[in-house]
């Protein structure tokens, strides 16, 4: 005997909620999730301010994450933002950091809450560059 039962909706997202929990524990899915929430909110103009890049250490292989800080303006108010992204070679990352420093960018954001924003690949004139 059972001692609960699922149907196919819940079943569905009861999958969804566990793939979701298992990629955020997982620490790099957050640029994902968030691009999946951000395609519905405004876009503005923004600005990259500031680059950088981390190395992590993991047992087998360095990863380096190329951090962009970017400013952008809703009804003329200021905020920031920031993207990372994942490397497997350092000099990848620099290049991507060089490359986005200063440049104009697309900066979408929560419509209700317009301090959270998400800089996404495809808002990007020619995506990133390589």
């Amino acid at each position: 005997m059972a001692l609960f039962s699922i149907s196919g909706d819940d079943a569905f997202a009861v999958i969804f909620i566990v793939v979701v929990a298992a990629l955020l524990v997982r620490g790099l899915a957050w640029n994902q999730v968030k691009s999946l929430l951000a395609r519905g909110w405004l876009t503005h103009q923004g600005t990259v301010e500031f680059g950088s890049v981390e190395v992590r250490r993991t047992r087998y292989k360095n990863l380096y994450i190329a951090r962009l800080d970017y400013s952008y303006s809703v009804n003329g108010d200021y905020f920031s933002g920031y993207l990372e992204r994942l490397f497997f070679l350092e000099g990848s990352a620099d290049k991507f950091v060089a490359a986005m420093k200063g440049q104009m960018v697309f900066v979408r954001s929560n419509p209700n809450h317009p301090e959270r924003s998400a800089m996404l690949k495809q808002d990007q004139p020619g995506g990133w560059p390589a």
